[in-house]
């Protein structure tokens, strides 16, 4: 009897304390955009390269020109190594990630940082072999 219940306890310890797919995969997807932010934060284009995909865009939207700027990965990481972006840290706020099935997901987080514009940003990642790369990262510039 006392090893039945000693049996069941563990059990259910362990199935309290296990992660879902889900958790794992928004693990995974805040390990992929934190590593995405960081290098952008300290203009650093050979550590960001691993996180973009390789149909990467940022869409900006700017609320006083009321118009939508669209910049390809070429352009962005040029941006971001003649430090035109970047180059100081945010603070990161999460407000939702949704997977769609296993290999999509949609993260909407806002950034901030003293001095500067706050950005609220809509991420697109995908998954493939070698693991959650950015695919777009859309942002809205907010004074």
């Amino acid at each position: 009897m006392k090893k039945t219940i000693l049996c069941l306890s563990l059990i259910t310890m362990l199935s309290c304390t296990a992660q879902t797919p889900n958790e794992t995969m928004e693990k995974e997807v805040k390990i992929t955009l934190n590593g995405y932010l960081e290098a952008g934060d300290k203009n650093d284009v050979n550590a960001l390269e691993p996180f973009l995909n390789d149909n990467f865009r940022v869409a900006v939207f700017d609320l006083e020109k009321e118009a939508t700027s669209i910049l390809d990965k070429e352009t962005y990481t040029s941006f971001i190594k003649d430090k035109k972006f970047g180059g100081y840290t945010r603070t990161t706020d999460y407000h939702s990630i949704a997977f769609i099935g296993q290999n999509m997901a949609t993260v909407q987080i806002t950034l901030t940082s003293e001095g500067k514009p706050t950005l609220k940003n809509f991420y697109t990642l995908v998954k493939d072999k070698s693991g959650w790369t950015v695919l777009q990262d859309f942002v809205t510039l907010v004074k």
